[in-house]
Parts: structure tokens; C-alpha cells; sequence
């Protein structure tokens, strides 16, 4: 996040440098010398860097503006006055309003409109504290600044476009400087969307510079995207990664060369054809694996990036991403959202609350490029739709209150706004790194009218895939399988799911990266919604949710067991299973194998034996049937060995009244309540939740458990579930070699009504 921002220096007023003298025509002013370095760091710097023939002719027209050339003249508020009622003009109007960014002022934006015009002179930049960095964030600056409506008095204001102008050019030449200096500190994943910074507002304030001047910085520009072209895809955090396409589109519209161009797009081509980076599927491959929740921080980014080019590779790829994403999210009877997360490489929580959302911004900006996103879109009412350039005009105008204006209101006084000394950051704005409204910025004409296509055909594009009235098995490139039946819905992950490796020089996570292995994601029903769920805690940077020693609780539909040794394995972290699909007279089959893993990531023991895998799924218009088994050696003694079903019970924060699902054993006819103690002779499990129920039937009697405690996630979401155990042992609560197959079938059914 951003270091400095303004109001951090609210109640450090005494630490304040003093307001710059006023210079009416300064002379050329001399570049002082640098100042040693230390500790290995690059040199810091007391004066702009002139290294290079770009530098040095943006530096001499810089020295060239004096306070005048600042200086905005404008006095009056930005107000509402709508006077364009086209709806179209609205809907643009509409997005806009949907994000805080372009943040001009407020405490996560700089006070640009108010800060001294004295900050942007050369004399003032240059100081012997160091390179200043002025108040201001050029590429939320510039599209304020063209923004045509009449209540805006700033709408093509020379001075602030020269505020944009030089603020952008101190954070190009200093960073290029920096990597200059420290070259192998380069990481495109790192410092793409600096690209944004000052390369998206250059075509606003190319206007306000000379020939030369507008020449210099198109070569400082194509120097910067040369940089990460040439620094290539790092493929740690591909969301970080999906900077680079936006970044490097602004460079290269601003610059306008062909072979730029060509370059860029063949390297932005990359994140969304190869499976390396994008899969198939629909999601963007973290690890290995999919990270539905993360994948939404990739998202916002493939959304600004195909909304501001005409790449059909970008387009397309949204189109696979909204389409998967659609069927990992289930309604839920009480209006709420649920879906699996178990596969995720890092986070928890389900598609329905992955991250950038804005608010639903994104997504409703997503819908201007494929209608897979129409069901997500929010679409305004008539009153938000008329009063959505007032709005607009009314959040412009307290960004710039709440900074000061005239010395009254916000946080600080007009000749109290400082610069800050520029260094080296991940992220240079607050907002790390969405700045930009892509909705907005990027429209698409006619959108407004194709949604209201939509809506007049009343067309099942706008209602979730779950709430269509259709039937479909679908397949997501062998590695998701979605069911929709008359009376109930299923979801199968039989993909791949992430993994690290120490030697690979990225971050590791003291978590799993990822639990599947092949398994029933969500079992679904109209009346219950999601009654059998996988799900898993996640991790931060470094500590995992996911803690071994409460295996038992994972909720996820695997194969899990203890050697009597206390070596935890499960089925669940199979990387890559084998995976088969097929249909005959209208069922859905598929099968899932693989090798147990030997070892778990967050334990240091490791199984003897090898623990091979087998599940096996068919899906029919009535419900699903299960197949699962599990193969050894005999080589060690197993003290637990188990089919685990992970129960939904409710999201204890977001359905806090709702009754958490109930779990009962059939045991000869008599249903009774599901205990922690193992239940002999079970026939069936029944799971009631809302006005709804679904019966689990075992192909013979059963040995059966509840897990000991709810498993409750405590990180991104507030889920709560219990586990389903199913003894595959079956040898009392005695030690075993797996010297046979251990096996296990059952029927999964909406109850009878």
C-alpha cells in the first residue's frame, strides 16, 4: 500500500518544509551532484538524472515553467449540472460513479487540484533532501482533467495537465535511473503498472508540451516498456503478472510505433493462450493451480486490458473466465452466495467474494465485453441512472474539500500540502495498484443499449447458470465439471491444483497449495442450496489456515488417514490426477486416479507405503453416484482411514440466522442425530438445510462419524462445516496394513419431497 499519503502528515505539522519562494522567470538551473551511495543502494540523488539524451531535454524544459505555468486560476466547486440525458452519456456516468478512482484528493489520493503550484518547479524538486516527489498521481489527475461536463471548471486546465506532466516525468526518469543503477532489481510483476503511472495520461497533457519535449518523453516511455518486455514473465503471482499487458498497452498507444505495438502484443498474447499462464478452464493458473479469489485481482486487470484494446485473445479469454466463474457460484434460498474453494492455491473463500470487485464494478464493466458477466452486472435503477453525474460531480468535489480548500474543511491547509522524497516502491499509490476506472475510462458506445436488449428479451444470460430452467453437464477443459439437473446441481474439480518447490526461488507458503485430488466440489439442490461443500482455510503470506494437525475438519471430499506412526496423508493433494470423461445414455462418468502424496506440506514425516487412488463419479438426471478406492502395499500399520464428505452448515457472519444444517443417521429405519462417536449399521446420512434435503445412501451398512469439532474459517470468510467420516478401515479402532482394497460406493439424491 501506499507509504505517503497526504494525511499522514496531518498532525506533523512541525516536520513541514517550508513553503518554496516564488520565482518569476528562474534561470537554468545547474543539476547538483549526486550523493555517494550506500549499503549497495543507488546512488540518491539531490537532482533529476541527465544520463540520457531524453532526461537531460525533459529536465530543460522543466526549468523553463515557472509558478504561473502551475498556477489553475479556477476558483469554483465542481457541481452537478446534468444537462445531457442521453443514456448512454449516463451509463458511462453510472460506472464512473461505481469506483472511488480517479481519486483526485481524500485521505487515499493527493491533493492535486489544491497543492501550491510552487511544488511542480524544478527548484522545488530538486532539493538537497532529495528528489521530490510532488502531490499528485498523474493518471487519476488526467482523466479528471478531461473530463468534459459542465459542472467541471477544471476540464482541460493547462496548469494541471503541466502538474500531471511533471509529476509523471520525475517518476519515470527516477525509476529508470533506479534500475540503471540496480539493474537486477527488475521484475515486470513488480513494477508493470508503474507503466500506467505515465504512460496512461500522456496523450491528456501531450498537448501542453512542445514537439521536442512531447519526443522526449515518447522515447523515455518506449525505454520503460523495453524494460519489461525484455525482463519477460515471472510466474510467481501471475495477478501481479497481468499488469504488464495494461501497462504496456499505455506505452504503447502513447507512442504509436508499430513495432512496439507488435511486440507488446505478442507478449500480452502469452498470459492468455498459454496454458502455462492461462488455462483452458477459465482461470488464471497460480502455482500450477487455480486461486478463484486471487483470480479476481487478475481479473480486474484482463478486464481493463480487454476493454482498452481490440486484442480478441483478451476477449476470449474473459469470455472462458466469466463462463467458469458463473458455475462456481451458487445462490443460495436465502439470497446469499456459496461454491467450492477447496482447489484454491492459496485463499479461501468462493468465487462469489474473490477479490476486486469494486463493489461490482468490475464485473459490470466485464459485461461491456462478454455477456457471460451479464448475471453479474448491476444494473441501475432509473433514479441512478439520471442522478449518476451528479454523484460523480459531488465525489469530485469532496475529494477536493477534504483536502483543504482556501485553508477550510479536510485535514490539512492549502501551504501546508508537502512533496515527499521519491524512493523506490512496489506499489507508488494507495489504492496498490487499481487507480484507474476501467469501466469508465474505456467505455464501450452502445453498452447501455445492449443491456437493455437483454433486459427487454428478458434473456437467461441475466440469471445465474443455476437459475435458468435449463439442464447441462459441462465440461471445463477436463478440470471442472458442472452438473445442472431438475432438482439438483453439481460441481467436480478433477484438475490440477499448485504446488511449490524450495529450489524454484519464489516465496513458500507453509501451507498446501491446494486440496483436490478429484472430488465432489458442491452438491446442490434449489431448496437447501449448497449442502455438500468443499472448502479450505487458506493462508496468508506466512501461516497456513490449513493447520495438519486438524485434518479431520478440512472440509473436502477426500481420501484422508493417519499411520499409526501419526503421518497424515490424504487424497487431497494428488497435483495432477488422471482424469477420463465420458457419457453413455445420459449419465456423465467420470474418474479420477492418482498416487497419495508421501508427504503433506507442514509436517516433516513422510508415509512408507504407496497409497494408490481411485474415484469414480456418474451423473444422471436424479443424482450422482460415487465410486472411491483406495489401494496399498501393506508396507506400514494405518491407525484412520477415511471417505471424508464435507457438510455446508451456513456462513455464520453473512447467515447468522439461518439454522446451521442438520446431519441424522439412518440406522434401520429410524433416522438419528449424527454424533463425533462412531454410529454402527449406517444405511444413510441425511442432510437438512432451509426448506430442503438431501439423502447420502451407502451401497451396505456403514461405520459412520461426525469430525469432533465444526471446522470454521476464520481468515476471508466466516464458513463454517462439519465433516461426514466414513470408516474404511473397518477394523474396529484398531491399526491395519492396507494389504486389500478399501472401498466405498453411495448415492447422492435430493430427499423426497
Amino acid at each position: 500500500m501506499r507509504e505517503h499519503t497526504i494525511h499522514r502528515y496531518a498532525g506533523l505539522c512541525v516536520a513541514l518544509v517550508a513553503f518554496n519562494a516564488v520565482h518569476a522567470e528562474p534561470p537554468a538551473i545547474a543539476p547538483p551532484p549526486r550523493v555517494a551511495s550506500q549499503k549497495g543502494e543507488p546512488n540518491t540523488r539531490t537532482n533529476l538524472p541527465d544520463a540520457h539524451d531524453y532526461q537531460r531535454v525533459l529536465r530543460k524544459y522543466m526549468a523553463t515553467l515557472t509558478e504561473k505555468d502551475f498556477t489553475h486560476g479556477v476558483s469554483g466547486l465542481v457541481t452537478d449540472k446534468t444537462t445531457d440525458t442521453d443514456p448512454e452519456h449516463l451509463y458511462r456516468h453510472y460506472l464512473m460513479s461505481m469506483m472511488h478512482q480517479p481519486l483526485i484528493g481524500t485521505k487515499r489520493g493527493y491533493p492535486a487540484i489544491n497543492a501550491p503550484p510552487a511544488r511542480f518547479l524544478l527548484s522545488s524538486i530538486e532539493t538537497a533532501e532529495g528528489v521530490m516527489h510532488p502531490p499528485v498521481w498523474p493518471e487519476t489527475l488526467v482523466p479528471f482533467v478531461q473530463w468534459k461536463y459542465p459542472g467541471n471548471p477544471y476540464h482541460n486546465n493547462r496548469a494541471l495537465k503541466l502538474r500531471a506532466f511533471v509529476t509523471a516525468t520525475v517518476m519515470m526518469v527516477m525509476l529508470d535511473d533506479y534500475f540503471d543503477a540496480v539493474p537486477t532489481a527488475g521484475r515486470a510483476d513488480r513494477f508493470s503498472y508503474q507503466l500506467v503511472y505515465f504512460g496512461l495520461p500522456y496523450p491528456g497533457f501531450k498537448d501542453a508540451l512542445p514537439a521536442d519535449v512531447q519526443k522526449a518523453y515518447e522515447s523515455g516511455l518506449k525505454r520503460m516498456g523495453t524494460r519489461v518486455l525484455d525482463w519477460g514473465i515471472r510466474g510467481e503471482d501471475i495477478h501481479n503478472d497481468l499488469h504488464a499487458p495494461f501497462g504496456l498497452f499505455c506505452v504503447a498507444r502513447a507512442i504509436n510505433d508499430p513495432a512496439f505495438t507488435k511486440s507488446v502484443e505478442a507478449y500480452a498474447r502469452k498470459f492468455y493462450t498459454n496454458p502455462e499462464y492461462f488455462s483452458p478452464a477459465g482461470y488464471w493458473v497460480q502455482r500450477g493451480g487455480p486461486d478463484i479469489p486471487f483470480n479476481g485481482h487478475a481479473n480486474f486487470f484482463a478486464v481493463t486490458t480487454a476493454l482498452a484494446t481490440d486484442w480478441p485473445f483478451a476477449k476470449e479469454a474473459l469470455d472462458r473466465v466469466y463462463r467458469l466463474r458463473g458455475h462456481l457460484i451458487l445462490p443460495e434460498p436465502d439470497g446469499k452466495f456459496s461454491g467450492p474453494s477447496h482447489f484454491n492455491s492459496r485463499l479461501g473463500g468462493p468465487a462469489s467474494t474473490d477479490q476486486w470487485a469494486w463493489d461490482g464494478a468490475r464485473d459490470t464493466a466485464a459485461a461491456m465485453v462478454t455477456d457471460e458477466a451479464a448475471h453479474l452486472a448491476r444494473r441501475p435503477t432509473a433514479e441512478e441512472l439520471r442522478d449518476a453525474p451528479g454523484k460523480r460531480a459531488r465525489a469530485f468535489a469532496e475529494h477536493i474539500r477534504e483536502n483543504g480548500v482556501n485553508g477550510k474543511g479536510g485535514f490539512l491547509k492549502n501551504d501546508e500540502i508537502i512533496s515527499y522524497p521519491w524512493k523506490w516502491r512496489v506499489w507508488m499509490t494507495y489504492n496498490f495498484p487499481a487507480s484507474v476506472n476501467p469501466g469508465s475510462e474505456f467505455y464501450k458506445p452502445g453498452a447501455y443499449a445492449h443491456q437493455q436488449e437483454l433486459a427487454k428479451k428478458n434473456s437467461p444470460l441475466l440469471k445465474s447458470p443455476f437459475e435458468r430452467g435449463e439442464s447441462f453437464v459441462r465440461d471445463f477443459g477436463k478440470e471442472f465439471v458442472v452438473a445442472r439437473q431438475p432438482g439438483f446441481a453439481a460441481i467436480l474439480h478433477t484438475g490440477p491444483i499448485g504446488t511449490q518447490s524450495a529450489d524454484d526461488g519464489m516465496r513458500q507458503y507453509a501451507g498446501p497449495m491446494g486440496l483436490s485430488g478429484g472430488q465432489l466440489s458442491a452438491f446442490w439442490t434449489p431448496t437447501t442450496g449448497s449442502v455438500i461443500l468443499g472448502q479450505r482455510g487458506g493462508m496468508s503470506n506466512d501461516k497456513s489456515f490449513d493447520a495438519v494437525e486438524a485434518w479431520r475438519t478440512w472440509p473436502n471430499h477426500s481420501v484422508s488417514g493417519v499411520t499409526a506412526n501419526g503421518v497424515f496423508f490424504t487424497s487431497a493433494r494428488i497435483q495432477k490426477p488422471e482424469t477420463t470423461i465420458g457419457n453413455r445414455r445420459g449419465t456423465t462418468k467420470v474418474e479420477v486416479a492418482g498416487t497419495i502424496p508421501t508427504t503433506v506440506v507442514g509436517q516433516e514425516k513422510s508415509i512408507a507405503d504407496k497409497y494408490d487412488y481411485t474415484r469414480s463419479f456418474s451423473i444422471d438426471e436424479k443424482g450422482v453416484s460415487v465410486e472411491t478406492i483406495v489401494r496399498g502395499d501393506g508396507k506400514e500399520q494405518v491407525a484412520e482411514l477415511y471417505e471424508v464428505l464435507p457438510v455446508y452448515l451456513r456462513d455464520a457472519k453473512e447467515q447468522a440466522q439461518a439454522t446451521p444444517t442438520t446431519i441424522e443417521f439412518q440406522v434401520g429405519d429410524k433416522w438419528i442425530p449424527a454424533t463425533d462417536a462412531f454410529t454402527e449399521n449406517v444405511k444413510a446420512v441425511r442432510l437438512t438445510r432451509f426448506k430442503g434435503a438431501v439423502v447420502v445412501t451407502f451401497d451396505r451398512l456403514r461405520r459412520v462419524k461426525l469430525s469432533a469439532v465444526d471446522w470454521a474459517d476464520t481468515y476471508l470468510s466466516r464458513a463454517t462445516a462439519r465433516n461426514v467420516l466414513i470408516d474404511l478401515l473397518e477394523c474396529g479402532d484398531k491399526p491395519a496394513a492396507l494389504k486389500q482394497p478399501r472401498s466405498v460406493g453411495y448415492r447422492i439424491e435430493p430427499a423426497p419431497k
